[in-house]
């Protein structure tokens, strides 16, 4: 089985140092996360760096012979959030739910935790599941978050970045 808590843990480690000082580096182009994950169940290997590109802002991921290989533009300077639409990204990316966080906490308890202001929280159902939608701001945006109720858990299921009104 693969070993995730390793893969979320350099990636989260290497956020945590890169985001902040690369996210000053905005002036000279959009900073992006470049990195590799060796897909190996016993040790999976993480490999990351950061790079500056001047106009572009476009994810790339593919999967190389058992190596993912990525790139995602920082646009936020909040490590976690970076973390959350870094691993959205990969889920989405390759419809592998093994990527998926899991909140043990209510997510407006979870977003407070990691430095975001909870504006709004709405519960609906849909579908037969229960989803909790959640409005919240960083220091430099504004998101919309979804999570799915999964009995004493909840399941992120979608981040997005709301714009400012033109």
């Amino acid at each position: 089985m693969m070993n995730w808590k390793k893969i979320d843990k350099d990636l989260l480690r290497f956020l945590e140092d890169a985001v902040p000082r690369t996210y000053e580096d905005t002036r000279y182009g959009v900073p992006h996360l470049v990195g590799e994950i060796e897909l190996s169940n016993d040790d999976p290997r993480v490999d990351l760096s950061t790079v500056i590109f001047n106009g572009s802002r476009y994810p790339l991921a593919f999967l190389d012979e058992g190596f993912f290989k990525f790139m995602y533009p920082i646009e936020d300077a909040n490590p976690y959030v970076v973390f959350l639409e870094v691993r959205n990204f990969f889920e989405k990316t390759l419809g592998d739910s093994s990527f998926r966080v899991v909140l043990r906490t209510s997510p407006p308890e979870f977003l407070r935790g990691i430095g975001l202001e909870v504006l709004w929280t709405s519960e609906y159902m849909m579908g037969g599941s229960e989803f909790v939608q959640v409005w919240a701001v960083s220091e430099t945006s504004r998101y919309n978050l979804l999570f799915e109720k999964r009995g004493d858990s909840f399941l992120f299921r979608d981040i997005k970045k709301v714009d400012e009104p033109q």
